[in-house]
């Protein structure tokens, strides 16, 4: 009997030393284990739950102090006073940042400035909205050189859906524009919103900085940090005039708004690319031309990709539209000789009255298609249609004019899928080996990145499919009754989306929904009158 007391009292002390150790002071239970003493800011914000939380120590997992890169920059007065706003990508290699209030003190730091804070005894709170560190001072704050700065990339749509992420880190918000469009004489000064085609944000310029009478670019990157504010919302401000570059312009005048790639029946004659023009187009006067790509394993062992949409041989193929036009606002079609809404196994064909705009595809066994020629080389495309099924990527893009060469710009652009590795993009090659793209909602021509001497934005060209911010892309059309690619099922590629043709960009970026065409009832409503198709405002 006192054999088993012994027995269960040593099993209630041994329990109680486990669940002891199992406290944010496991690091004092490791014989000859010393804690880092800096804590990534990553692992501090999260110790923020609603609540003040006093910093020590043990809430610190035995650390004590933040190492990062300044980011504020108070020469404007643009930044919430007081606060010096660091980041750093220590753990997980994830950027983050906080905001720490010094007073007056944080004047004297700049972007590049190596700091390292002790914030033992600190509070972590929300202060203003802001996810601050309170109760320390510039004594608490030690110089370390210089270092670089990073920056996040990201959509408004990725702010506002994860605000906390982002919050007090230096970000990148490209090719946004005013939204609404800024009337004669509006300036940059007070809050402004934004749109980079993802969604609106608040952009904040104090009325006192030099730049806040600037007008507007009609397309900008902004380089800037969010701010939470007392209301609960997200504010994003930059530092300096610097910090908001011009981006040139994004205005099309004709968009692919739908794609038919794997019609119902046979594919060769029968797919068919839906476009939207923005202005009324005189092909005859302003000539277009329409390539295709399609990068399928053998493809590209046969056909390297030596010039881009240019390329030719089994890679690309190319047909010129040079006569008939299309008004603003009116759908206008690409298509060969087969011209049935859901193919050779359809009923319905396309209405007389559709702007469309036919070419000959041979799709005897065995044929070999050129299109109309003019690339690096003869294009040879099998008698399957232009359009891949599944697997690598696959692409369309449009042209304005006839020539098209390895540096011509698309006036608009879209991809399926993203395989094919170096085979689609290798920027070792010289040139660079890949498909160019264009300033559309889904890529951006250029990015901005930070100096390393400087710390000033700089403008970097990212041109082509793949290369950084550039890897948007559609999955190939599947549905709940079709759940594989390539099934002969007749599903129709919807890309509806947006158009301001006052801003001239994208505000709403287009979305793929895929369009199931039922047999024998598909109409062409189906397609051009569905809620989500693409949609012109001004």
């Amino acid at each position: 009997m006192k054999m088993k007391y012994f027995v269960n009292l040593f099993l209630i002390i041994t329990l109680a030393v486990i669940v002891n150790s199992c406290t944010k002071k496991t690091y004092e239970n490791y014989p000859g284990g010393t804690p880092n003493d800096v804590i990534s800011i990553l692992d501090v914000r999260p110790i923020y739950k609603d609540q003040d939380v006093v910093l020590s120590k043990d809430i610190l997992y035995g650390a004590t102090k933040l190492a990062g890169i300044v980011i504020s920059d108070h020469t404007e007065k643009n930044l919430p006073a007081g606060l010096l706003v660091i980041q750093d990508n220590r753990r997980l290699a994830t950027l983050r940042g906080i905001s720490v209030e010094i007073g007056d003190a944080a004047a004297k730091y700049h972007p590049g400035d190596s700091v390292v804070i002790d914030v033992t005894g600190g509070t972590l709170t929300r202060k203003n909205g802001i996810l601050v560190i309170t109760g320390v001072t510039d004594a608490n704050v030690t110089a370390a050189g210089k270092g670089a700065v990073a920056i996040n990339a990201v959509t408004v749509a990725q702010l506002q859906a994860n605000p906390a992420l982002y919050e007090s880190s230096l970000c990148l918000v490209n090719k946004a524009s005013f939204n609404p469009a800024p009337k004669s004489g509006e300036v940059l000064s007070g809050v402004k919103m934004i749109n980079d085609g993802f969604g609106d944000l608040a952009l904040y310029t104090d009325p006192g900085t030099s730049y806040a009478q600037h007008t507007p670019y009609g397309l900008a990157a902004y380089v800037g940090i969010p701010f939470g504010t007392a209301e609960g919302t997200l504010q994003y401000r930059t530092r300096n005039g610097d910090d908001i570059i011009n981006m040139g312009s994004s205005a099309q005048d004709l968009l692919i708004t739908g794609f038919m790639g794997d019609p119902k029946g046979g594919d060769g004659g029968y797919e068919y690319v839906q476009m939207l023009a923005t202005r009324d187009i005189d092909f005859t006067v302003t000539p277009y031309s329409i390539v295709f790509s399609s990068n399928a394993g053998t493809n590209n062992t046969a056909t390297p990709l030596a010039a881009g949409w240019a390329t030719g041989g089994q890679r690309t193929i190319k047909w010129d539209i040079t006569s008939g036009g299309v008004q603003k606002g009116q759908f206008f079609y690409f298509g060969f000789q087969g011209k049935k809404i859901n193919g050779s196994a359809g009923t319905y064909a396309f209405p007389a009255t559709t702007n469309w705009y036919q070419k000959t595809y041979n799709n005897a066994t065995g044929a070999t298609n050129t299109g109309d020629g003019g690339l690096a080389k003869a294009s040879a495309f099998t008698n399957s249609g232009p359009f891949a099924n599944s697997g690598n990527t696959c692409g369309v893009a449009i042209f304005q004019g006839t020539t098209v060469t390895e540096t011509s710009v698309p006036e608009d652009v879209l991809f399926v899928a993203s395989g094919g590795g170096t085979d689609i993009y290798n920027p070792a090659k010289s040139p660079i080996l890949g498909y160019r793209i264009t300033n559309n909602d889904w890529y951006s021509m250029y990015s901005v990145s930070i100096d390393p001497v400087s710390y000033k934005p700089v403008v970097v060209p990212y041109l082509y499919y793949r290369s950084a911010g550039n890897t948007t892309n559609m999955p190939y059309a599947v549905n709940a009754a079709h759940p594989t690619a390539s099934t002969d099922a007749g599903l129709f590629n919807m890309m509806g989306g947006v158009y301001n043709i006052t801003l001239g960009r994208w505000t709403t970026a287009r979305k793929q929904k895929v369009v199931e065409l039922f047999q024998p009832t598909a109409t062409i409503d189906d397609i051009e009158k569905d809620s989500s198709v693409t949609k012109l405002v001004e």
